[in-house]
């Protein structure tokens, strides 16, 4: 596994993970000045020591639902379905901003929340592709990828894979990717203002 970060300015990091086969970790931080900064960061979304609530792993289940429903009900060549889920991550990040101005500006003076667009995206995708290989190869490919982002903060998990004719869709392997997606997803450092 290796870490590439490049600042894009004064606080401004885009990162990328290289070397762990069928996944890919990216994102940008705005706040971030030094390398340890970043590696810190960075660490808590690979290790991902905090467990989304269950709430969001059943609205995961319906999406997939959903996507595998329409497997068989239509003959198309390609099938996504998205879901995006405000958590309340964006609220408290904003919160906890405001509330450092405002402790020291006018103390005992409280931000309130106010409503966001969802912060936690959930894409899971099957598309049909022939490519050139030796006497031809054709497919279906699986894609899952979990975003995060909040102003200053975003973040990607993103899997994938062949799966070969569309009756040998692994939907288990599907659902285990969006699972861990989102739960390197959700452990973006902003998550532990919750």
């Amino acid at each position: 596994m290796v870490l590439r970060g490049v600042w894009k300015s004064p606080g401004t990091v885009e990162w990328r993970i290289f070397g762990l086969g069928e996944w890919g970790i990216e994102g940008r931080f705005e706040n971030c000045v030094e390398k340890e900064c970043l590696l810190r960061r960075v660490r808590r979304i690979v290790k991902a020591p905090r467990r989304p609530p269950r709430r969001i792993y059943e609205v995961a289940e319906s999406a997939l639902g959903y996507l595998f429903g329409m497997i068989g009900d239509f003959g198309a060549s390609s099938y996504k379905v998205a879901v995006g889920l405000n958590i309340g991550a964006a609220d408290a990040y904003d919160r906890a901003l405001a509330n450092a101005v405002l402790g020291k500006l006018a103390p005992g003076h409280r931000a309130q929340p106010r409503s966001k667009f969802p912060e936690l995206f959930l894409t899971a995708e099957l598309t049909y592709d022939v490519y050139d290989c030796d006497g031809g190869c054709e497919g279906w490919w699986a894609t899952v990828v979990a975003e995060y982002a909040v102003p200053g903060e975003w973040c990607a998990v993103k899997w994938e894979r062949y799966m070969g004719p569309i009756d040998a869709v692994d939907r288990d392997a599907i659902r285990r990717a969006a699972y861990k997606a989102l739960r390197h997803t959700y452990n973006n450092i902003t998550a532990a203002l919750l």
